[in-house]
């Protein structure tokens, strides 16, 4: 019962936050092209959603370990609805200035990052260990229905309403995802005896317990790489491909990204069902087989048999291809990220997922530049091939190394030190 209610809790928080923040997002980009009529100027201000997020993973994972994780999320919620309302209101004196959208961009980046850390965190200490792939199937289909529903409403919004509502908006929906988030039941958080350790010398305990474990230095190098070649492939080589290099229209291109999204859902609905989650979890590696040869097809208009001309044709063959591309990685992102909450003890289990997410934010926009570069000197098709292959051998290494085959065959790691139990009101 405490799980389902849980569940339902925070689905909806997620829902609300999420697709409030997605409907800003878009608005915002809007008003700023609005404004100043660059799209660089638009990128400075997304850029500075980054990087106070890669500072947080790093060092505030000690924290979060040591903090009440629940009032870490509704403190944040709140925080996040008063910036913005605030920032509604500097809004009425100072509508035209950039600064004020960056330090926007850089405070709601920094309190984000917190709460998505404490929130990965958590997911075992609100619902029990076999239901932990359903919250995270949850979130992953939350966040691809608002991947199709936030710019549609976000342009709707600013058409109909302005900025200045929209601010309003996600200001609410932050702060009544607080007062849900409090309704939230925790299970007893450990509290450990003894001395507490000095900061540094717990963020040094953190790098020592990946240091001393050779599966989760492999799991890393896995999340860097699929980052580096996913992302990148996602938003910037499938726009390239579809707009520029085949001459589609930008609605047939919404249609195949939307399919993608279909196909994350799909994929989450799957890994939701616990039978199926234990299985793929044995099969993980596979799947990043699976997801480099899939990457590889993107090339599939250069084959013989295709008439580039047709541009229906080549629409149903990309939402097919993206489908399945979104289905298989999120089949596999879940169930990873699910033994890995399960599996590291919650002494560091934030530490731990604050590092995964550095070195997957740092990775992402690498991937950009590279495969940016890649695409000023090198023909579309033969990209899609290598990072395909690079993928599919990365996969092959993984899912024949012993160590980490054996990981995913263990049970949680038992604590090191006595501890009691402290209920997170």
């Amino acid at each position: 019962m405490r799980d389902t209610r849980n569940i339902a809790i925070f689905s909806l928080s997620r829902l609300i936050t999420e697709l409030g923040t997605s409907i800003f997002r878009f608005a915002l980009s809007l008003y700023i092209l609005d404004l100043t009529g660059s799209a660089s100027m638009f990128a400075l201000v997304l850029s500075f959603t980054y990087i106070p997020g890669i500072f947080v993973n790093i060092f505030a994972g000690v924290f979060v370990d040591r903090s009440n994780k629940k009032r870490i999320m509704v403190t944040t919620d709140f925080l996040s609805g008063t910036s913005i309302l605030l920032l509604m209101l500097l809004f009425q004196f100072y509508h035209d200035s950039i600064l004020l959208f960056i330090v926007y961009a850089m405070v709601m980046s920094t309190l984000q990052a917190f709460f998505t850390l404490t929130i990965n965190s958590s997911v075992p200490n609100i619902v029990a260990p076999e239901r932990v792939a359903t919250v995270n199937s949850s979130n992953q289909s939350i966040g691809a229905l608002i991947s199709i529903l936030g710019p549609v409403l976000g342009a709707v919004a600013y058409s109909k309403f302005g900025l200045e509502k929209i601010f309003l908006i996600e200001g609410v929906a932050f702060i009544l995802s607080g007062f849900l988030n409090m309704a939230l039941k925790f299970s007893s958080r450990k509290e450990h005896l003894g001395e507490i350790k000095p900061y540094v010398e717990s963020l040094k305990e953190v790098y020592q317990y990946i240091r001393q474990r050779a599966a989760i230095k492999y799991l890393l190098s896995i999340f860097v790489v699929v980052n580096f070649v996913i992302a990148p492939a996602v938003s910037l080589i499938l726009p390239f491909i579809v707009y520029q290099a085949l001459d589609m229209t930008p609605q047939q291109l919404s249609f195949i990204e939307a399919a993608l999204a279909v196909g994350v859902i799909i994929g989450a609905i799957v890994v939701s069902v616990p039978k199926m989650n234990r299985f793929i979890t044995n099969k993980i590696f596979i799947l990043i087989q699976l997801q480099g040869f899939v990457i590889a097809m993107w090339m599939f208009p250069k084959w013989p048999i295709f008439d580039m001309s047709a541009k229906i044709t080549l629409m149903a063959g990309y939402m097919i291809v993206l489908a399945l591309t979104g289905a298989l990685n999120t089949m596999g992102n879940i169930p990873m990220l699910s033994y890995v909450q399960i599996y590291i003890p919650e002494r560091i289990r934030a530490s731990i997922l604050g590092v995964v997410n550095t070195v997957t934010t740092i990775a992402v926009p690498v991937g950009m530049w590279v495969y940016g570069a890649a695409l000023e000197g090198m023909d579309w098709s033969y990209i899609a091939v290598i990072s395909g292959a690079g993928l599919f051998v990365v996969g092959f290494i993984a899912h024949r190394n012993r160590e980490l085959r054996e990981f995913f065959t263990q049970g949680a790691e038992p604590e090191p030190v006595r501890a009691v139990e402290v209920h997170e009101a």
